[in-house]
């Protein structure tokens, strides 16, 4: 598949990493949502915006590390 050879990855990388970024991003968007029906429930830092903001940074970096490994 192009999107796969573009991106340098097998089948089960790309769904490995694909279903670990989607359900990480649902899952903190419910608890963001819980969290503003209930402002008095805290969000751990492990869950807060600038963790979440990192982790997509890294993802982010991630797969553009994969995708200039096919300009090589």
């Amino acid at each position: 598949m192009k999107h796969l050879d573009d991106n340098s990855e097998t089948y089960f990388s790309h769904l490995k990493f694909a279903t670990t970024v989607g359900l990480t991003l649902m899952f903190r968007g419910v608890i963001f949502i819980l969290h503003g029906f209930f402002p008095v429930c805290d969000i751990s830092k492990e869950l807060n915006l600038e963790n979440t903001h990192s982790k997509l940074k890294e993802w982010n970096d991630y797969a553009e590390r994969r995708a200039s490994k096919r300009s090589m």
